[in-house]
């Protein structure tokens, strides 16, 4: 039987306000062959993935062949889902940025990483080939966990300052069904400035991502608990109705609930973990 273990580490307190969390993940196929998909589907997450000593492959919902994912691989918000596959034991670290606290590192709008994948040395450039050498030359989590966070910090000045904006994304991603205006206000911005500003921030509007963050969070408690009823479940995300839920399945899952359901109980990885309940 496969192992898999996941261990979440103590943010510093300088990264709090740009990194929700990270954590190592070490899954111990044992000398089998294998051959296991698992779904990314939309999320509101941004971040940043790193793969030591092995690769995945991935292919969006459109596309029929797989392609090798980089080492170092950032994401912003999507709203596509798209399929990762293994095929080896694999040691992989997940940085989880605040919302906005990817543009905040990169200082670039999140539109440029819209809705896909990208090499981090093609955005970031040369610098995260030794971010990577010192994170394989480690022989313990907590040596990696020095090298990943003295990283970050050492960008740090660099960094822009947070905004009330940067806390009130914080709310909305948690607090999915507020009223945007409330949001807005929050930001201590006008609705028009503050959807101007979402797209830098998040790569999409207010609106949209609160809708991905809901739908997000209903496939995560449907991947866990996969007998939840489909009226429990979506009263319990907040969705107004029956009619709603389904219809963000159909726009983002681009299946119904059942074939999801159905899905989920062939042999599968879950990659989007709930990262707040490691």
């Amino acid at each position: 039987m496969p192992t898999i273990s996941t261990e979440k580490r103590i943010i510093h307190p300088a990264l709090r306000s740009l990194i929700r969390h990270i954590v190592f993940i070490e899954a111990d196929f044992g000398d089998n062959p294998i051959s296991i998909e698992g779904n990314y589907m939309p999320s509101p997450e941004q971040a940043m993935f790193i793969n030591l000593y092995t690769r995945f492959k991935s292919r969006k919902s459109v596309e029929k062949s797989y392609n090798t994912v980089t080492s170092c691989t950032l994401i912003g918000a999507h709203i596509t889902p798209f399929k990762l596959l293994a095929e080896e034991s694999h040691k992989s670290v997940s940085i989880i940025f605040q919302p906005g606290g990817l543009n905040r590192f990169l200082n670039i709008p999140m539109t440029e990483l819209f809705d896909n994948g990208y090499s981090a040395r093609e955005v970031i450039g040369k610098e995260i080939e030794e971010l990577l050498d010192k994170s394989h030359d480690t022989i313990s989590f907590d040596e990696l966990d020095e090298i990943i966070q003295s990283y970050f910090l050492s960008k740090l000045s660099q960094v822009k300052e947070p905004l009330p904006i940067d806390l009130a994304l914080q709310h909305l991603f948690l607090n999915y069904n507020i009223c945007i205006d409330k949001i807005a206000g929050m930001a201590c911005m006008s609705l028009r400035n503050f959807e101007r500003k979402c797209k830098e921030r998040l790569g999409m509007s207010a609106k949209l991502y609160a809708r991905i963050a809901r739908f997000h969070k209903a496939y995560k408690i449907l991947e866990t608990k996969p007998t939840i009823a489909w009226t429990d479940l979506a009263y319990k995300v907040g969705y107004y109705d029956h009619m709603h839920f389904i219809k963000d399945f159909k726009e983002f899952a681009k299946q119904t609930p059942t074939l999801v359901y159905n899905e989920l109980r062939e042999e599968h990885m879950q990659f989007q973990l709930d990262w707040d309940k490691l």
